[in-house]
């Protein structure tokens, strides 16, 4: 039955598949070319490479150096170090620039994929498998694939993070999760998890990592354009999407509900929640996919696209020896409400976009926690 199953999962993955690079390619001679999340660094390696300012607004960018980028956003939400990986693309024409960026995301999901088969116990895991099937058809994969993202790059980051905690090797968890946190401040509750489990090495190396990428910048670029990163910038691309429905963070949600008390509200008492499900397990892999999951939305803005970095944390799942009752319901609930990624009928029903993605976060943390076995079957490393 699950062989007959997978060979059906995997003719729809085919299928689907084909029809989102048949999507990806099209699009590439489209207007929609131009309307892409790539702009903001590929502008950033622009202004880095001409002494420009790296926030000066995106349509005075786009005029200096790529006049047909003005339609998408108004300044870069991306941290300065990202000019540096803009740098190299900027001297490729846009399209081929972009084209170069969706090879390599490519190439991080198939690394992050590979790793995740081969801890789970390779091509005998048919549970696993037929998770990675479902999950590079889902919708948040091609919205990241789509907009050019770095949510598939922090994936093969937060897995390679997590296979090296598990190896007692921290000081290389602490140098991979500081470059994710240079890159997009992400999945920062994980470095609180490891304070708390004495494990302090690791966040120790990721803060000086961020230290580091920062300072790198400041000497690069004058310690001004850091500061109105973090002075202003940042405040400013918040202010913009605080109130945006698709936006499901803890401190949006917060916001939108009761103003900045909510906000802080909801975003500890979230916190507070993860924390208290990670650390009463033994298993360090349970804690760790926990944290994993809150992260998603203990950001101050959080998009579909985000949960890209959940793949570890579904094959945990389903990778269960023993399921009570309570569990596969609970389960087909939280496929229920994700598997579309966002409704279409959100655009006309807002809170259809903003709540299903978050008490599917909620559910899934109960889930992991509610482990009887602790996963005990996962605590082998398969090389």
């Amino acid at each position: 039955m699950r062989r007959k199953l997978f060979i059906f999962v995997l003719i729809a993955t085919v299928v689907a598949c084909a029809i989102s690079a048949w999507r990806l390619i099209t699009h590439l001679f489209t207007e929609y070319l131009y309307k892409r999340d790539f702009v903001q660094f590929y502008l950033m390696g622009h202004a880095l490479r001409g002494g420009a300012n790296l926030y000066a607004p995106i349509p005075k960018l786009a005029a200096q150096f790529e006049p047909h980028l003005n339609q998408w956003l108004e300044v870069s939400a991306y941290p300065p170090i990202v000019a540096i990986i803009g740098l190299p693309l900027s001297y490729l024409p846009y399209r081929w620039a972009l084209v170069v960026w969706l090879l390599f995301e490519l190439t991080c999901l198939a690394l992050s994929i590979n790793l995740i088969v081969k801890h789970f116990g390779g091509r005998s895991s048919l549970p696993v498998l037929i998770t990675i099937c479902m999950f590079i058809s889902w919708q948040p994969v091609y919205m990241d694939l789509y907009m050019g993202q770095f949510m598939i790059p922090i994936l093969l980051l937060l897995v390679l993070t997590w296979k090296a905690l598990r190896e007692g090797k921290d000081g290389q968890a602490g140098v991979l999760l500081g470059v994710v946190f240079a890159v997009k401040l992400y999945a920062w509750p994980l470095a609180l998890f490891l304070i708390i489990k004495g494990r302090w090495r690791c966040p120790m190396i990721a803060a000086a990592v961020l230290f580091a990428a920062n300072g790198l910048m400041a000497a690069w670029t004058g310690a001004a354009t850091v500061v109105d990163y973090y002075s202003r910038v940042g405040g400013f691309v918040l202010a913009q999407y605080v109130f945006d429905p698709f936006n499901f963070s803890c401190w949006s949600i917060g916001f939108r509900s009761a103003g900045l008390p909510g906000a802080i509200f909801l975003t500890l008492a979230v916190l507070v929640l993860s924390l208290l499900l990670a650390t009463r397990s033994k298993n360090f892999d349970t804690g760790f996919m926990v944290m994993l999951v809150a992260s998603t939305i203990l950001q101050p803005i959080s998009w579909i696209h985000y949960m890209v970095t959940l793949l570890p944390v579904f094959c945990f799942v389903v990778n269960r020896s023993e399921w009570e009752r309570l569990d596969f319901v609970l389960g087909l609930l939280l496929i229920a409400l994700i598997l579309p990624g966002f409704y279409k009928e959100a655009r006309t029903y807002p809170a259809i976009a903003t709540w299903p993605p978050f008490l599917f976060i909620l559910g899934l943390m109960w889930l992991i926690a509610r482990n009887p076995k602790e996963n005990q079957t996962t605590s082998r490393i398969v090389v």
